[in-house]
């Protein structure tokens, strides 16, 4: 007895523009940054434009992981004679061979230059921390100074943080003047000089 298949009919959508449809079904997306999007070539592939440029479209296959079965295939060849091995450029020269073709970079490799120099205009050297993280520390710092393990016990520590976790959190808070300055200037103490606090079962803090 043969299966009878029920097939559902085919309606036609008549609520979907189909220019719009193809458009976005054929575009690449918007190019946001303005240093790639004057050197895009629209014609091109992804992939020709990336390397082009200097970039890489796939960093797996840009920097791959070294294998050492192929390294040991490779040089079982050369030793069987299946392989020519690369010859210097003294070799090339007795035996009249041409030079191997000399790499000269991408085609538009200034790319590469002018994002690294924006990023590193845009780069902020320095560390800061949160506002959230700064408002929390200072809250322990008011109540319990330096006594650490007070802290640990404290119905705000939210994140179970331990006792060397605290120290480690208050000695980065500590490190970045332009923060703990106006800590020390809304406690009326003088900015940039240690507090004269003592530290429970802990080495000094200032060490």
């Amino acid at each position: 007895m043969k299966i009878r298949k029920n097939h559902k009919g085919k309606h036609y959508r008549y609520s979907v523009n189909r220019k719009t449809l193809n458009k976005t079904r054929s575009s690449t997306g918007k190019i946001k940054d303005p240093t790639l999007k004057k050197m895009w070539v629209e014609g091109q592939r992804v992939g020709t434009n990336f390397s082009e440029m200097g970039l890489a479209k796939d960093p797996n296959k840009a920097i791959a992981i070294p294998s050492y079965r192929k390294d040991r295939l490779h040089a079982a060849k050369i030793v069987n004679g299946f392989v020519e091995e690369e010859l210097d450029e003294e070799e090339r020269l007795v035996l009249g061979i041409k030079k191997a073709p000399v790499d000269e970079g991408p085609k538009r490799g200034h790319v590469v230059a002018e994002l690294e120099q924006l990023a590193s205009e845009r780069a902020d050297p320095e560390f800061r921390l949160p506002k959230g993280v700064v408002k929390e520390l200072s809250y322990f710092l008011n109540k319990y100074k330096f006594n650490y393990k007070a802290m640990v016990t404290d119905r705000k520590n939210y994140s179970q943080l331990t006792w060397r976790q605290f120290r480690l959190k208050l000695r980065r808070f500590m490190s970045i003047p332009e923060q703990f300055n106006v800590y020390l200037e809304q406690k009326k103490l003088p900015a940039g000089v240690k507090p004269d606090w003592p530290e429970y079962e802990s080495d000094s803090e200032w060490k």
